[in-house]
């Protein structure tokens, strides 16, 4: 097995330090419900800074070759410990004013106290490097991979940011077509740019049909701007209900999702629009290499 220091250097080039913007998928895997405190923990890629549980990191890096991930563990702390650690004095918390979770007036989002043990893992052959590994290393190892680390951690989660954000006093529904859309696997991989329509290669106002991929332009407004109305056309034909706009998965997690069963147009901000994020993921798997 080669030195883990070299090895190190060899995938440098693909370890990120996120910028403001980035979602880093730190608490939970992109294609389960595991997280930090599921056994064997979550394995964050340093590239593009999605989650994946134990179960699933070897199948990303088989897909994407990347090699280095932030494997990180939670452990509950005890009752007790928490008592110990949590000081007299506390000026008592203020009162709502706001019918709201997590955010100014609202309801606090209570915090779990937790143990962490965080450390670089190299695929495939989950080679560890510790923070102590890292100050023997080269300084412009030792620099990107520590930057890259602190990041990681200091950067809000997806998971806690779309809580924060999942309910201010609205009551949202999730589509019914979401939670059990049918998929095919028919080999469709979409590219991450240069989208075309597959009928009249319009390259504006682009949807993927989330059942079989298809790639298709979107309604002709009144103008007469807009798409020539294949995507619609398309589900017409099918009957396949789910599509989403091509380039509106933004680093906020803003998204427009059709269906063209109501045909109304929603962001996708939190977990009760018409489709949630989660779900969009597992969605997208299918179709787009991540």
């Amino acid at each position: 097995m080669a030195d883990v220091g070299e090895v190190l250097m060899s995938v440098l080039s693909t370890i990120r330090v996120p910028k403001p913007g980035d979602r880093v998928h730190k608490d939970e895997c992109a294609l389960s419900f595991s997280s930090p405190e599921s056994e064997g923990g979550l394995y964050v890629c340093m590239n593009s800074f999605l989650g994946f549980g134990s179960q699933y990191v070897d199948r990303h890096h088989a897909r994407t070759s990347q090699r280095a991930y932030l494997h990180i563990t939670r452990t509950r702390k005890t009752k007790k410990e928490d008592e110990n650690n949590s000081g007299s004095g506390h000026p008592p918390k203020k009162k709502p004013t706001r019918l709201a979770i997590g955010i100014e007036g609202g309801f606090d989002v209570e915090q779990e106290l937790y143990e962490e043990d965080v450390k670089v893992v190299i695929l495939p052959d989950k080679q560890e490097v510790t923070s102590e590994d890292l100050a023997t290393m080269p300084d412009v190892v030792r620099e990107r991979v520590s930057l890259s680390m602190t990041g990681i951690m200091a950067a809000d989660s997806v998971s806690h940011t779309l809580q924060v954000q999942q309910w201010d006093g609205e009551v949202r529904q999730e589509s019914k077509h979401a939670a059990d859309l049918k998929q095919l696997d028919n080999g469709v991989k979409i590219p991450p740019s240069g989208w075309r329509c597959e009928v009249c290669d319009l390259q504006e106002n682009i949807w993927m049909n989330l059942t079989d991929g298809k790639v298709l332009c979107g309604r002709r407004y009144f103008d007469g701007s807009g798409g020539n109305n294949h995507a619609l056309l398309h589900f017409q034909e099918t009957g396949y209900p789910l599509a989403v706009k091509l380039g509106t998965i933004t680093p906020d997690g803003a998204g427009k999702q059709r269906t063209h069963l109501d045909l109304s147009m929603v962001k996708v901000i939190d977990g009760e629009h018409i489709i949630s994020v989660s779900r969009l993921f597992c969605l997208l798997w299918m179709f787009v290499n991540v």
